[in-house]
């Protein structure tokens, strides 16, 4: 039996149907708000795509250039990528695809996403939570320690706030973890800061804040949103909100706020185990994701990143 021919094809960005392109993120099997466009647009130094067909299956390739090599590489607050699927979704197209990629760039560092499974890549965890029930049966799946957490930060008389001070809640981003994301550049978080102001054009971001009974702020988080997803994008707590669970009872009141809306809570992955024990705690279901990495660079180039 022969094997099927795929028309897979590599565009520069100003090759790419913007609306065909949106059309099949939104209506792909594994959509996700990383891969639209704007979020493209807004976050990568330089994207082409891998288009197949009149749009049916398409790859982003988020690439730069060093030692006049153009790579691919992961932008900030973009967690996953890879291939999107409207039409054939099977290992083979994958595998197409990713051989269609490894002859357009040489060396790649970047994140799939949950529906692509490739071998020899390894998975990073990635948290979800369906909330597609009542709150009450959410809350039966929490865990023990996170019940006593939140009945701790009950004693604390905490106050559960809209927001759309998104400048802010970067800053506080920056000054309280910068230094443990040091790839994130200055220039990401004022690109990072444009794409919240195009989303909230798009009805596409809000913002939850905890404070306390005082008054005083004690976390902020920055939250995504698309037609399935709700994306956990960025949470600064502060000391004095550690101290309080704040960040416990700000989850619990979101998860109460979009209980039996057809979303899922999208917590986002972390290979500290901490954070990892923490999004466990709500009951939350692993949907790994996988990393892709080759270098094809000849030597020396092959040595150096």
């Amino acid at each position: 039996m022969n094997e099927p021919v795929y028309d897979i094809r590599f565009q520069e960005r100003n090759e790419i149907d913007t609306v065909k392109w949106d059309h099949c993120i939104q209506n792909a099997s594994n959509g996700l708000i990383y891969a639209r466009s704007f979020y493209l647009d807004a976050m990568a130094k330089n994207w082409s795509a891998l288009v197949e067909g009149d749009y049916q299956n398409v790859m982003p390739l988020t690439w730069n250039k060093k030692y006049g090599f153009a790579y691919l590489y992961q932008p900030a607050f973009t967690a996953q990528l890879g291939v999107f699927f409207t039409g054939s979704e099977d290992s083979l197209i994958l595998e197409k695809f990713v051989e269609r990629t490894q002859m357009q760039f040489k060396f790649c560092e970047i994140f799939l996403n949950f529906a692509n499974k490739v071998p020899g890549a390894t998975d990073h965890d990635n948290y979800v939570l369906n909330l597609d029930k009542t709150y009450p049966e959410i809350r039966n799946s929490y865990k023990k320690r996170l019940l006593e957490n939140l009945r701790e930060a009950g004693s604390y008389h905490l106050n559960y706030l809209d927001s759309t001070d998104y400048p802010g809640t970067i800053h506080l981003f920056k000054s309280q973890y910068g230094n443990r994301f040091p790839h994130v550049k200055r220039t990401d978080y004022l690109h990072f800061e444009k794409l919240c102001t195009e989303l909230t054009r798009n009805k596409m971001i809000f913002a939850r804040q905890v404070k306390d009974s005082s008054g005083s702020l004690l976390n902020s988080s920055i939250f995504f949103r698309d037609e399935r997803r709700i994306y956990n994008i960025m949470s600064v707590s502060l000391p004095a909100g550690r101290e309080k669970r704040a960040h416990f009872f700000l989850l619990d009141h979101l998860i109460m706020e979009f209980a039996k809306q057809d979303l899922i809570l999208d917590l986002e992955g972390s290979e500290l185990p901490g954070v990892a024990e923490f999004y466990r705690k709500f009951g939350t279901v692993n949907h790994p994701y996988s990393f892709l990495k080759y270098n094809h660079l000849p030597f020396p180039f092959r040595l150096f990143k």
